[in-house]
C-alpha cells in the first residue's frame, strides 16, 4: 500500500510539472502568434495562437483533474477518482471541437476577402518557434504519460502534437501568400480547424468508451480467461467482465469449482484467482471473485 501510495504522489507531481511546463510555453505563443498575426494581417495565424489558448485552457482542467484523480477511495467514490482524468479527457475533447469549428468559419470568413500580408519575417519566425517548442512539449509530455500510463497526459500530448502539425501547415499558408497565393492563408486556417476537430472526435471516443464500460482488448480478455481457467481447483470461467477506470482496470469474474469443496478451499481459490489475474494483467486493480458451484 505504502509503494502504491508513493507511485501515485509521484504520478501527481510528474503530471503537474509537465503540464505547468506546457502552459508557460502555450502562453507564450498563444501571446506572440495573436499579435505577430494581427500586425502581419494573417487570419491563419491568429486562428493557431487562438488554439495555443485553447491549450492553456486544457492544462488547466488536466492539472485539476490530476490532482484529484490521485485522491483515495471515499465513501462518495468508492472505487477511487481515476475517473476524473477520463472526464477530464472528454471535456478537453469537446473544447477542441468547439475552437476547431470557430477556427473553420472565421477562415471561411477571409476566404471571401482575402488580404495582403506584411512582417513576412515576424510571420514566419514566429510559425517556425510554434513548430519546434510545441513537438518539443508533444514528446515530453508523451513520456511522461507511458511512464505513468495516463490517457488524461496523453491526450495533453496530442493536444501539443495538433499545435506543432496546425503551425506547420500555417507556416505553408503563410508562405504561399507571401508569394502571391493568398487565398493560401485562409485555407491554411481551415485545415486547421479540420485536424483540430479530428483530435477532437478521437479524443472523445475514446473517453466515451471508457465511461460507458466499454471491456479492455479482446486478446487481454482472453489471456486472463486462459490464465484463470489454468488454476488448480478452478474448473472453468463462467463469466469474465473488464472494464477502464482511468488508467486502472476492473474486473469481476465467475470460476466455476467441485460442488463439494469447504468454504476455506473456496476462499483459497479465490485469492489463487485474484493474485494470478493480477500477475497476467499489469494495470489491474480490482478483481471480484464469484465462487459458483459446478451443477
Amino acid at each position: 500500500m505504502l509503494f502504491a501510495s508513493m507511485d501515485t504522489i509521484q504520478r501527481t507531481q510528474a503530471s503537474q510539472k509537465v503540464t505547468i511546463i506546457g502552459a508557460v510555453v502555450d502562453f507564450l505563443l498563444a501571446i506572440f502568434k495573436i499579435i505577430i498575426g494581427i500586425l502581419g494581417n494573417s487570419g491563419a495565424l491568429i486562428a493557431d495562437g487562438i488554439h495555443s489558448f485553447s491549450d492553456l485552457l486544457s492544462d488547466g482542467v488536466v492539472l485539476y483533474a490530476a490532482k484529484h484523480s490521485a485522491e483515495e477511495a471515499d465513501d462518495e467514490h468508492p472505487y477511487g477518482h481515476e475517473r476524473f482524468e477520463t472526464v477530464a479527457t472528454l471535456g478537453l475533447a469537446i473544447i477542441l471541437a468547439i475552437i476547431g469549428t470557430g477556427i473553420i468559419f472565421d477562415a471561411f470568413n477571409r476566404l471571401q476577402n482575402p488580404g495582403e500580408l506584411s512582417h513576412s519575417t515576424l510571420l514566419l519566425s514566429v510559425a517556425a518557434l510554434s513548430i519546434f517548442s510545441k513537438e518539443a512539449l508533444y514528446w515530453y509530455t508523451l513520456k511522461v504519460a507511458k511512464t505513468y500510463k495516463s490517457d488524461m497526459l496523453k491526450a495533453n500530448a496530442w493536444h501539443h502534437r495538433s499545435d506543432a502539425l496546425s503551425s506547420i501547415v500555417v507556416f505553408i499558408g503563410i508562405l504561399g501568400s507571401l508569394n502571391g497565393y493568398l487565398y493560401l492563408d485562409g485555407v491554411a486556417a481551415i485545415v486547421v480547424g479540420l485536424m483540430v476537430i479530428y483530435i477532437a472526435w478521437e479524443l472523445g471516443l475514446s473517453a466515451t468508451k471508457e465511461l460507458v464500460d466499454t471491456s479492455i482488448d479482446a486478446d487481454q480478455v482472453e489471456k486472463l480467461r486462459h490464465s484463470i481457467g489454468q488454476i488448480s481447483g478452478v474448473n472453468s470461467v463462467h463469466s469474465l467482465r473488464t472494464r477502464k477506470i482511468g488508467h486502472m482496470i476492473s474486473c469481476d469474474v465467475h470460476v466455476q469449482v467441485d460442488p463439494y469443496l469447504s468454504v476455506s478451499e473456496g476462499h483459497i481459490i479465490s485469492v489463487s484467482v485474484e493474485r494470478v489475474a493480477k500477475e497476467c494483467l499489469e494495470d489491474l486493480m480490482d478483481v471480484t471473485v464469484h465462487i459458483d458451484p459446478e451443477r
